[in-house]
């Protein structure tokens, strides 16, 4: 859709989200309310690896070698 509107996407959106949760989940009764967390985990594996390895952004990393290069 090149020129769709915000709002028009944000409801398409979410009736493809509504639609999803049915598929994964049909013994929900309000598909409307499981669209907007439809993860299934957040094991270590699956998660965010800054929760759980503690790694740096691309930013970070950027910031830290910039200062490391002054120090020298």
């Amino acid at each position: 859709m090149p020129h769709e509107k915000k709002r028009a996407r944000r409801r398409r959106d979410q009736l493809r989200m509504i639609a999803k949760a049915r598929r994964i989940r049909p013994d929900v009764k309000v598909p409307q309310k499981e669209a907007d967390n439809l993860a299934m985990c957040s094991c270590w594996m699956c998660g965010n690896p800054r929760r759980y390895e503690k790694h740096q952004t691309l930013q970070e990393r950027k910031t830290a070698l910039r200062f490391h290069d002054w120090d020298e």
